[in-house]
């Protein structure tokens, strides 16, 4: 156990420093009181007292309890848990997480999305740099069979790495994708692992739950790796190989559509609204497609979507005629093709008309943001620059006139580009500048029954005309 826990955090934590000087990174255990994880506690215990005795130093490491709620016992796991993480020195924080037991993933799928959305949480608060979980060779090779029979891909079927990103749907921001999730007894056996834990006369909690059947993880354990053990003996080894040559073969994969997405890149689109030029995909086959397709869902954080619904993607962005327009819906996004381009979106409902029935009024007193939350959005002003030239913006002394309401698009209103310019319709202007349709549903701003400003197009020319006073900008914001 210590020689693996050595080895591991040699490779994948003290590795990763600048230079020899630089912090130690702080560390973080997935605690859940199992003997897997109370094995990690102490070994981790071990090798961090073994580094300070030879005069190196590091973090208080931090332990993580997940209160799932799930069992009767929950409260009693959680007391044992910080019991015996603060008698190692450890700083503890324990979560409590609401899994819905009729989610649509099934309650383990729930449980761990959950239980990695807290995980991150915490780690965030806590400037962690890398979570250890105490996954072993057994849970390796119980993972390989399960996404084997589930038909996963060869994502699923690569299990799990010693070092990977934190599993947590949704989040992308730098600061997420640089916590690293460890798993550093992947080498080690459940038999290695319970003769430590009887040789340090540890403590740990049983789960009830990890002798039901109906699970199929469970079942695999108790009724399918002994039958398999008993005619191939090495089979974690092998499994575990497996393992290895599908992550290779998906990183292969995963190059290939790196490469496929930067000349299918849509160039000079602002910040992180990545376009496909569907042109450009047209040349790739469909499981090149698929590929493709796969790589840009992950990069955006999504699920990965099942094999069917990936399929009619592929089917429906080859076939689609030159100038339609495709929606395909996974997850809390939307994958649209719009003139030739496919992008990412997100989910924009036409707002209700019982929700948008009332005007809505501000008498505006400087405010830097107007929340319109009927229409998931917010306009937002900004001041000009005293010696800033700034098109399309607005004198102050209008915006104080008069007071603004927002009403909803009713047809027929015409909107300018300039003072001098001719007033035509919003639908002409969307078009003619490319607005999708499903992002015409926004609130159109009047002032004295005069229209001031329309989201994606701008401030009306007529406003524009005041010359003089302090200018401010308006500009619609999503919150979708």
């Amino acid at each position: 156990m210590d020689v693996a826990l050595r080895l591991a955090m040699a490779a994948h934590v003290l590795s990763h420093g600048d230079s020899p000087s630089s912090p130690a990174p702080r560390l973080a255990l997935a605690l859940s009181g199992g003997l897997d994880s109370m094995v990690l506690l102490d070994a981790l215990a071990h090798w961090l007292q073994k580094r300070r005795e030879a005069g190196e130093t590091s973090p208080q490491p931090l332990a993580i309890h997940i209160h799932h709620g799930l069992s009767e016992q929950a409260d009693d796991w959680l007391a044992v848990c910080e019991r015996e993480a603060r008698l190692r020195g450890f700083a503890f924080e324990a979560r409590r997480v609401s899994v819905p037991r009729d989610a649509r993933q099934g309650i383990e799928g729930a449980a761990r999305a959950a239980r990695y959305e807290a995980l991150a949480s915490i780690c965030l608060a806590h400037g962690v740099d890398g979570l250890m979980t105490a996954h072993h060779a057994n849970d390796q090779a119980e993972t390989v069979l399960l996404q084997m029979l589930r038909g996963a891909g060869l994502p699923g079927v690569a299990a799990m790495a010693s070092e990977s990103a934190l599993p947590v749907v949704g989040r992308r921001s730098d600061r997420v994708r640089s916590l690293r999730l460890l798993r550093p007894l992947l080498d080690v056996s459940r038999e290695t692992m319970h003769a430590y834990a009887k040789a340090r006369s540890l403590t740990w909690v049983e789960d009830p739950s990890n002798e039901d059947r109906h699970y199929l993880r469970n079942a695999l354990r108790h009724d399918v790796m002994p039958a398999i053990a008993s005619h191939v003996p090495a089979y974690r080894e092998t499994l575990a190989r497996f393992a290895r040559h599908a992550a290779q073969a998906q990183t292969l994969l995963d190059q290939l559509a790196q490469l496929d997405f930067e000349r299918a890149r849509v160039p000079n689109v602002r910040g992180d609204d990545e376009r496909l030029q569907r042109t450009q995909l047209q040349g790739l086959d469909a499981a090149r497609l698929a590929n493709l397709l796969r790589y840009w869902t992950a990069r955006r954080g999504l699920a990965t979507p099942p094999e069917a619904r990936l399929d009619e993607w592929v089917r429906q962005i080859r076939d689609a005629q030159a100038e339609a327009s495709i929606e395909l819906p996974h997850g809390e996004a939307v994958l649209r093709l719009y003139r030739d381009e496919l992008q990412w979106t997100a989910i924009y409902e036409v707002a209700d008309p019982d929700d948008v029935a009332s005007d809505v009024v501000l008498r505006w007193a400087g405010e830097r943001a107007w929340h319109l939350p009927q229409w998931k959005g917010s306009i937002v002003f900004t001041p000009v620059g005293g010696d800033e030239e700034m098109p399309g913006s607005i004198d102050e002394r209008v915006l104080r006139a008069s007071p603004l309401v927002a009403k909803a698009r009713a047809g027929g209103e015409r909107w300018r580009e300039h003072a001098q310019g001719h007033s035509r319709s919003l639908k002409h202007w969307y078009q003619s500048r490319g607005v999708a349709a499903w992002l015409r549903s926004v609130p159109v701003v009047w002032q004295a029954g005069v229209i001031v400003f329309v989201p994606r197009l701008g401030v009306d020319g007529a406003a524009q005309r005041e010359a003089g006073g302090k200018r401010w900008v308006m500009e619609w914001r999503d919150e979708a």
